[in-house]
């Protein structure tokens, strides 16, 4: 990874860049976690908790939750420190766990997203399926099977090496 100092542009551009890149995901963060926690809290109602479909859009709020931080909350922090500070790169683990999420929490969301709509269709087409299969117990299975089969599928993100390069362009 190249090392460089950061530069600041005129005042248009530096304002555009801190509305895009720090106030719109700060904007995001706030609305996206507000939205998942009372579609959690709803999820979570007694009555809810006993639909299969509802357990796996639980597990989709809290992935979703989780990505929306990892991302947003980064290139705010960046942003607004002027590239001082970073979320994810204090350590090598940092920086390896945030690759990790990046990938993880979005793959993750895509499938809970997919056993979503595949469980409304068997629920429409099979009464056998609505029976033995669509069930809170075999969800949160179907869930768990998800989260560790994709942290293994992900997981060779934690090995990739890191390089750090300093360039001097001096001639």
């Amino acid at each position: 990874m190249a090392s460089w100092i950061r530069k600041n542009d005129t005042i248009p551009y530096e304002t555009a860049e801190l509305i895009i890149s720090a106030i719109i995901p700060i904007i995001l963060i706030i609305i996206g976690t507000i939205g998942n926690l009372i579609s959690i809290f709803i999820l979570f109602n007694k009555e809810n908790y006993q639909i299969s479909t509802n357990i796996y859009l639980i597990f989709l709020c809290l992935m979703d939750t989780i990505s929306l931080y990892q991302w947003n909350l980064k290139h705010a922090v960046h942003t607004i420190t002027a590239g001082r500070r970073e979320i994810w790169g204090r350590s090598v683990f940092l920086c390896q766990l945030g690759q990790f999420f990046a990938f993880y929490t979005l793959h993750t969301s895509a499938m809970f997203l997919t056993f979503v709509e595949l469980d409304r269709a068997c629920l429409l087409r099979s009464t056998w399926y609505k029976r033995k299969i669509a069930q809170p117990r075999i969800a949160l299975i179907i869930c768990t099977i998800i989260l560790v089969v994709l942290f293994a599928l992900n997981g060779f993100l934690f090995g990739l090496g890191f390089e750090y390069s300093i360039y001097n362009n001096s001639t």
